[in-house]
């Protein structure tokens, strides 16, 4: 007779969505963990802004149907506090908070926003969950966290992907032909939200002084969509050398973007585990990004970092990089599902404990 499996109920907006929580949940289902857990969604498609009590009845509901071990939250967000305020009405399960990142951190918002995330939501959240993991030793450390000490459980890493089953070499001289880029071109990218809280204002304001100072044999591509998008572009058609930014939006198979670069730059003002450098890393990218968060614990020495919010910094990184454009040896190591895989059952298990 086979042992009764232990049944998580996941967090997850969006099961097919692109985003490193979506990508996280698609992946536990593939792993090994699933001859121990039983995973099942908690999908909530039509979320409202703040804490809503729609909201906290769809959860509530959800979870008394399911009567899981444990519901899995990601996130200190809204979102997050009415699914901890559901699990505790319901009394079925223990809350786990996976703290991906934190609304607080946010620099171009409303300031009485912040107040509000940072003195009366996140303390929520903390204060009512069962246990609360973050996803890099960084954020771990955080003063923040002192006053949950004893609910604090081991750090789970977000997952690198695993590019090995690809042709990188083809698909590179495939995606530079779709992009008409000769093998010469040095490419740089960038991949993830093109927002100001990236530093995509600092990326600008490099590539408008790269566009007169040179190389001429240089091309930055800009992966994703965000508000500053409209910005962004509108810059980049001013350049005199305007065809040597290209902003392709959204894309679905990141790795070939990545694959037909030859260095990545992430220039943002705050992070947690970036999910964005591991997949850089895991394509073999020397990198150029900005010491904050959990970067420092990806970038050894596979790329450089830089202080954020400095444009001069950033633009000798980039020329550096420009010059050498050499690959770097994958380092998977840590972040590999494996490990991952390991570090999320201790914490399962830890919790269950409690």
């Amino acid at each position: 007779m086979s042992e009764k499996k232990i049944k998580v109920l996941q967090q997850v907006l969006d099961p097919s969505g692109s985003g490193g929580v979506s990508a996280e949940y698609r992946a536990l289902q593939k792993s090994s963990l699933t001859e121990k857990y039983d995973f099942e969604p908690m999908i909530l498609m039509d979320f409202h802004n703040g804490v809503n009590i729609k909201d906290i009845r769809f959860y509530y509901k959800k979870i008394r149907e399911a009567n899981p071990d444990i519901v899995h939250i990601r996130g200190a967000a809204p979102d997050g506090l009415n699914a901890v305020i559901a699990t505790k009405l319901a009394r079925q399960g223990k809350s786990l908070v996976t703290v991906h990142g934190m609304y607080s951190d946010l620099v171009y918002i409303n300031p009485l926003k912040r107040w509000i995330s940072k003195h009366i939501i996140e303390p929520l959240i903390f204060g009512l969950a069962d246990g609360i993991s973050c996803v890099c030793k960084t954020a771990d450390k955080r003063k923040v966290f002192d006053k949950y000490r004893h609910k604090m459980l081991p750090v789970v890493y977000n997952r690198m992907p695993d590019y090995s089953q690809y042709d990188s070499r083809m698909i590179r001289e495939n995606v530079r032909k779709e992009l008409q880029l000769s093998e010469d071109t040095i490419v740089g990218v960038y991949v993830g939200r093109v927002t100001k809280e990236k530093g995509m204002e600092y990326l600008k304001e490099a590539l408008e002084i790269l566009d007169r100072q040179g190389p001429k044999n240089f091309m930055m591509l800009i992966v994703g969509d965000g508000q500053y998008l409209p910005e962004l572009t509108s810059a980049c058609e001013r350049l005199v050398h305007k065809n040597k930014v290209k902003c392709l939006g959204n894309q679905t198979d990141i790795y070939r973007f990545l694959f037909a670069s030859d260095f990545f730059v992430l220039p943002s003002l705050h992070e947690n585990h970036s999910i964005s450098l591991l997949e850089a890393t895991a394509a073999g990218l020397p990198i150029v990004a900005t010491d904050v968060g959990g970067n420092r614990e990806i970038v050894k020495n596979n790329g450089e970092l830089i202080e954020p919010k400095n444009v001069e910094l950033l633009l000798q990184a980039m020329k550096k990089k420009i010059s050498e454009h050499d690959r770097v040896k994958t380092f998977i190591g840590e972040f590999s599902s494996d490990t991952v895989d390991k570090q999320l059952d201790e914490v399962y298990l830890t919790l269950l404990k409690r």
